[in-house]
């Protein structure tokens, strides 16, 4: 939880040089803090989750969060090289 906050906070320190970057990297942080969130069960308790579903929440919230680094990486590996490439030719 405490990770997803630190990542959060990464990400909105980057917006004023990317916006879209920073907003990516935000939401990647806020998809983590929400997985650890939702593993507690003081959550669980509040909204009257069981612990099955809090554990698919916290999962849900654990691959998204995965699939934004992924899909993250992919982009800027895959523009990183474009520009390479533009600047070599």
């Amino acid at each position: 939880m405490l990770f997803g906050a630190l990542v959060f906070g990464y990400g909105l320190l980057l917006v004023p040089s990317s916006v879209l970057g920073g907003v990516w990297i935000a939401a990647i942080g806020l998809s983590l803090a929400l997985s650890g969130v939702f593993a507690t069960e003081r959550v669980g308790k509040r909204f009257a989750r069981s612990a099955a579903a809090r554990r698919k929440f916290s999962l849900a919230f654990a691959v998204l969060a995965v699939v934004l680094l992924v899909a993250f990486a992919a982009i800027n590996g895959a523009s990183f090289e474009s520009a390479a490439i533009e600047r070599s030719g």
